[in-house]
């Protein structure tokens, strides 16, 4: 069953009311997974410790409103409806920063902590020197930052583009989306831990968060077409947004010139675990000794602590993203103004 809307890419057609009826209840009888239960998992940790029994416990413990379409209500009807317990509690009161995303605040606030944007490198996920590079940004915190022209290139286009692609999400979805700069995880033991999501869905039953991509498509952004499935790689930063948030599910929304894609994650919070078993490893045991040599002076002691390219649960952390990544669902996709719900 399809709901078209055919239009200009910012103005859709409504659908007719028979469609949005049989829309509803198609969304309605499409499961939805929810994350199993887990016991609260919490480590006190002494910021300063670098304490090797630390490390050993932490790795052996992780190792086991709108008037577009009034089918609107069809695809809230994807927001899981279930909430369960945290494996790292988070207050409600979570710690955060308004501060506009790549101001001076902002990366002021992001300099001392390791971001969900990062997971991915610093759980060994690509080829090259990447986590070694990333150590060394957090230890040595260079004037310049260590992007490739193309690296770079990406960034900005996504950069420029992610203002539009929130526009056309809001238009599709008719969710109000609100912005944060800046959010630090709540709990005080994990303050090591920070997430700029590109947006907030404080929206019916559940609240949610906004995670937009633009893809660079090789330095041909133009021909880029929206996925077809999520990307593995993206998954690390997408359940260290909805743990740090303290929230149940993602919208995934790739934006191109030619076309989007909605997908939606859901929170797993066994996925989280194995995570930060190996998240710790590189802050407590690579980067944290490392600057407290710096500030000693030992430089040379410093560079000792530097990681390998890859963890030892590199490749099942991976296997898991993938399997996650495949379980995501894709809420609709447009295509040269053409708007299909699944």
């Amino acid at each position: 069953m399809r709901l078209i809307a055919t239009s200009p890419r910012c103005s859709l057609f409504l659908c007719s009311s028979s469609q949005s009826n049989h829309a509803s209840q198609v969304f309605a009888q499409i499961p939805l997974r929810t994350s199993p239960q887990f016991k609260p998992r919490i480590h006190q940790l002494n910021p300063r410790s670098t304490s090797r029994h630390y490390l050993h416990t932490t790795s052996h413990s992780y190792i086991t409103r709108s008037k577009f379409l009034r089918s609107r209500k069809s695809f809230e009807g994807y927001i899981p409806g279930t909430c369960t317990a945290l494996s790292f509690p988070v207050s409600s009161q979570l710690t955060s920063s308004d501060a506009p995303q790549r101001s001076e605040e902002w990366f002021s606030l992001r300099k001392d902590k390791l971001t969900t944007s990062t997971f991915s490198t610093a759980l060994g996920f690509w080829k090259g020197n990447r986590r070694s590079e990333l150590w060394y940004e957090k230890v040595f915190s260079p004037a310049v930052d260590t992007f490739d022209s193309a690296a770079r290139a990406a960034m900005d286009w996504g950069v420029s583009q992610e203002a539009n692609a929130i526009d056309q999400y809001k238009i599709i979805t008719g969710h109000d989306v609100s912005l944060l700069g800046f959010a630090v995880h709540a709990e005080a033991q994990f303050g090591w831990l920070g997430a700029s999501p590109d947006g907030l869905l404080d929206c019916y039953p559940d609240c949610g968060i906004l995670e937009v991509k633009c893809p660079y498509n090789k330095g041909k952004p133009e021909l880029a077409l929206p996925w077809q499935s999520v990307p593995y790689y993206y998954m690390p930063q997408l359940q260290g947004q909805m743990e740090i948030m303290d929230r149940d599910w993602v919208d995934l929304y790739c934006w191109t010139p030619n076309g989007s894609a909605i997908f939606r994650v859901v929170r797993d919070k066994e996925y989280w675990e194995l995570m930060h078993g190996v998240l710790s490893e590189f802050w407590w045991g690579n980067v944290m000794p490392a600057r407290e040599a710096m500030l000693l002076g030992k430089e040379v002691e410093a560079r000792a602590y530097e990681p390998k390219p890859k963890h030892g649960l590199t490749g099942f952390v991976i296997g898991r993203s993938r399997k996650l990544a495949c379980e995501a669902n894709m809420l609709c996709r447009d295509i040269g103004g053409h708007v299909e719900f699944f």
